[in-house]
């Protein structure tokens, strides 16, 4: 095409296909839009059941909720604390986790393929059942977890 509209028009055609690829290929492909949160940050809070481990990863307030993550994590592993990946920060200005000790609790509950994020505007954990005994047990201590004020929720996974 020696024509300079020729060219104009190839490169503004080329430039939409590119576009329009990237829009397909947007995350919607690996994961699932009712897991995702509104939130524009990362979650500050992350604990997922996956390949025999958990990983633990934030930040939480303080020294002490840390461990008691840990811990928990640890004892769902029958003692395998090297099966638990602590990426845990200590921040003091971290949202809070009301009871820690629920959180252990629902992270010793837990079953391989769960995840659980908290954000500034509330929780969720996906699981494999939303009424299972073990998951409504979970949605308690998730609600203990964070408090009365903070909106938790159970969603299916992918």
């Amino acid at each position: 095409m020696t024509n300079p509209l020729g060219r104009i028009l190839a490169a503004s055609i080329a430039c939409l296909a590119i576009l329009a690829a990237a829009v397909a290929w947007h995350p919607t492909a690996g994961g699932n839009a009712q897991v995702r949160t509104a939130d524009a940050a990362p979650p500050s809070l992350e604990i997922r059941w996956h390949g025999g481990g958990i990983v633990l990863q934030g930040a939480v307030q303080d020294a002490a909720t840390q461990q008691a993550l840990a811990e928990g994590a640890a004892a769902r592993l029958g003692g395998e604390s090297d099966q638990v990946t602590d990426w845990l920060d200590i921040t003091p200005t971290a949202l809070p986790v009301a009871d820690a000790a629920s959180l252990a609790r629902l992270i010793n509950l837990g079953q391989e393929g769960w995840h659980l994020q908290r954000g500034p505007t509330g929780g969720w954990l996906a699981v494999q059942s939303l009424t299972d005994e073990r998951s409504v047990q979970a949605r308690a201590l998730l609600q203990a977890a964070f408090g009365p004020g903070v909106a938790v929720r159970l969603v299916p996974l992918p």
